[in-house]
């Protein structure tokens, strides 16, 4: 093998190396966001569950009952 065949199959290598690292980077990062994204789906769910609860409360108060004094 030549040594500018050498050459460019060194930078080749060299080349996928950092496309090996930066393609595990954003595997990393995307995996730490699907966790963020888990994280304030389950909390946005437990608000709309308390959301719920309330509109239930006060639902179920009669408004068409008039106040004492009357």
């Amino acid at each position: 093998m030549t040594q500018e065949l050498q050459t460019r199959l060194d930078s080749l290598e060299t080349h996928v190396a950092e496309q090996e690292r930066t393609i595990q980077d954003m595997s990393d990062e995307m995996a730490k966001q699907w966790t963020s994204l888990d994280a304030a789906a389950a909390k946005i769910d437990r608000l709309l569950d308390r959301i719920r609860a309330l509109e239930g409360q006060i639902d179920g108060s009669d408004d068409d009952t008039p106040p004492p004094h009357y």
